[in-house]
């Protein structure tokens, strides 16, 4: 396997990119860069300094001072130093980090750290623009997607895990409320790279997506 390539793949929430990602990551020996952490680290951030999303300012002063690095494969995200990724995934953070994320200034910061961190390839990348914006030379680029339904049951049982009350129906709304926002924001909106290849993990265990772009990688190389 080719050390420097630069693997990037978009898709919306609940598509199943990250567990992807990761799994990519790990067979292949390459570092996995999870953006959508790092819009949920400074929406962490912005709760805990009291800084409520309408705050443009100081949010936009807050990405630009903070510092996002990734350990143990990417299971782990720090924030300035600390391990926060057990409060990465709550209803407050899914809420509050559609705002922030669509904030383009805050993009720009976390699109600098997400080069600094890749600048040497050797990476997964996954998010929601890391394809066309981010990355948009990368070597190899998917598309993940899946059904609103299937992504509403995945995060719903995610949740469930985590003993967090909610309802599929509920989930579904938040969904399609984040994929509105995603695909509409004048900034790097969310969309497929004209190169990209598309994958939908509806009806594919986990096992079976990764099998095929790990296929696809090694016709690339």
């Amino acid at each position: 396997m080719n050390e420097s390539l630069t693997i990037a793949m978009d898709g919306p929430a609940g598509s199943g990119k990250s567990s992807v990602a990761r799994r990519i990551a790990e067979k292949i020996g390459y570092l996995f860069l999870n953006s959508g952490a790092m819009y949920r680290a400074v929406t962490l951030l912005a709760d805990r300094s009291k800084i409520p999303c309408t705050d443009i300012t100081n949010l936009i002063e807050l990405a630009h001072d903070c510092q996002i690095d990734f350990t143990d494969n990417g299971k782990i995200t720090l924030l300035n130093g600390e391990d926060v990724s057990h409060l990465l995934h709550t209803p407050e953070i899914d809420k509050a980090v559609v705002e922030i994320a669509k904030i383009p200034e805050v993009r720009r910061a976390m699109v600098k750290q997400q080069r600094r961190i890749g600048k040497d390839g050797g990476i997964v990348v996954e998010g929601r623009d890391v394809t066309t914006v981010v990355f948009p030379d990368a070597e190899v680029k998917f598309y993940i997607d899946a059904s609103v339904q299937e992504r509403a049951k995945r995060r719903f049982l995610e949740l469930q895990d985590k003993e967090v009350v909610c309802t599929v129906e509920q989930i579904e709304q938040e969904i399609k409320t984040r994929d509105e926002t995603d695909a509409s924001r004048a900034h790097s909106p969310l969309r497929p790279a004209d190169d990209a290849i598309i994958v939908d993990t509806t009806d594919k265990s986990l096992n079976q997506v990764v099998d095929f772009i790990i296929e696809q990688i090694d016709a690339h190389t």
